[in-house]
């Protein structure tokens, strides 16, 4: 458990592992804004009609080892101040963006600035870039050739088998190729990737099961995931993988970051006088 993630947080990430007594108890806890009494185990067991059991075994399930712990650590944060979702009327709303802060703390954990680095030097270096996404990570895919792209980046996105199969064909050793695969088993953006290093390009899987990932890339960037398909429906398949990103992006800005903003600024000069001088035909 991560004594740094806050306890609301840490409630809602275990519910599915709960029995219906147990949820019962965690919406009391998830809905501080309701609780007028104080939180003593006898307290709680009278108010939510429960045993003493039944509490500790909810607050095991949390990852405490009573009680006693999860409620020093439960009021310890309150007492902080709580965070601006518990001011939303809707629980609805509270859970999705719990579940956003809950994927921005995992990143936090799977940041490896070193291997960013990395990553940031291969596109750097590359002549040509190519971002291969199927479905969702084919949205994120484009996403990334278009921030790319105006920071000088010769680059294109391929969201297609078909696509993947062309271009392969044209690779060479001064060629990168970036997949996006967050389950590590899209068998199209595997056998793609293994094409490619054939070819002698640099390859980075970017993906939320680097384990199951068995091949030899240049580079694995591994961002969160939420397992359980409930969450995949609450919030954006593609966020975890903005993040990175979003990371990445940064840290190759500051590769010669004067020159990337003279390109970047250039792009946006040109967009302004192409709209111009079409408003003006």
């Amino acid at each position: 458990m991560n004594k740094q993630e806050h306890i609301l947080t840490i409630i809602e990430s275990h519910l599915d592992s709960m029995t219906d007594l147990e949820q019962h108890i965690a919406r009391y806890f998830l809905n501080p804004a309701s609780i007028q009494d104080d939180l003593s185990s006898l307290q709680v067991t009278q108010n939510l009609h429960i045993s003493q059991a039944a509490l500790t075994r909810f607050a095991k399930k949390c990852g405490f080892k009573g009680y006693r712990e999860f409620n020093f650590q439960y009021l310890h944060q309150l007492q902080k101040g709580r965070p601006a979702e518990d001011s939303l009327q809707n629980d609805l709303s509270r859970r999705v963006l719990r579940s956003y802060t809950q994927i921005r703390q995992q990143t936090e954990e799977l940041i490896d600035e070193e291997k960013l680095e990395r990553v940031a030097g291969l596109i750097e270096a590359a002549d040509r870039v190519y971002f291969f996404g199927t479905g969702s990570s084919g949205l994120v895919a484009r996403d990334m050739k278009l921030r790319f792209m105006r920071l000088g980046v010769v680059c294109e996105a391929l969201t297609d088998p078909d696509g993947f199969a062309w271009t392969t064909s044209i690779l060479d050793q001064n060629c990168l190729v970036i997949g996006f695969s967050l389950s590590g088993q899209t068998q199209s953006i595997i056998d793609s990737l293994i094409d490619a290093q054939d070819m002698g390009a640099q390859t980075v899987l970017v993906t939320g099961q680097p384990k199951k990932v068995k091949e030899p890339f240049s580079e694995i960037l591994t961002v969160a995931m939420q397992n359980k398909s409930e969450y995949i429906q609450r919030i954006s398949a593609q966020f975890p993988m903005l993040l990175m990103i979003d990371l990445l992006y940064a840290f190759f800005l500051e590769i010669d970051r004067q020159k990337k903003e003279k390109i970047f600024n250039s792009y946006w000069e040109n967009r302004k006088l192409n709209g111009y001088y079409r408003r003006h035909k």
